[in-house]
């Protein structure tokens, strides 16, 4: 009975974090520095926790495969650096939308950082 507790334990959700509205276009790439196999996407929302993409053309995107997402920042008011290149994993995929929601990986605390700067941004744009 104490291993079905733990385990429908660890199958309870976490709260997601709060979202807040962009329309920043951004690159989803394949590969970090090579400009093949990219996307250009409307940033629809972001979190620490993750993101929305609307892809700007038809494209197909499995679950669970991983990219590059790479964020230009001086247009959301952030001089320095000029972009966010992290790492992320799709998590679902629209393909009538062609919209993308995904988690970051492997996050350091300067991403954290990134994040919580485009935010505020965003906040501040009243882009709520």
């Amino acid at each position: 009975m104490a291993a079905d507790a733990n385990s429908l334990e660890a199958q309870v959700a976490k709260p997601r974090a709060k979202r807040y509205v962009s329309h920043a276009l951004v690159e989803v790439r394949r590969f970090k520095w090579l400009p093949f196999f990219c996307q250009s996407a409307v940033l629809l929302d972001i979190s620490t926790g993750g993101f929305k993409l609307e892809f700007t053309g038809e494209v197909s995107a499995t679950p669970g495969a991983q990219y590059w997402l790479n964020i230009p920042l001086a247009p959301l008011g952030i001089p320095a650096p000029s972009r966010f290149i992290c790492r992320c994993e799709c998590r679902w995929f629209d393909p009538q939308r062609f919209r993308i929601g995904g988690t970051f990986l492997n996050m350091t605390n300067t991403d954290h950082m990134l994040i919580e700067q485009i935010v505020a941004s965003l906040k501040t744009r009243g882009q709520l």
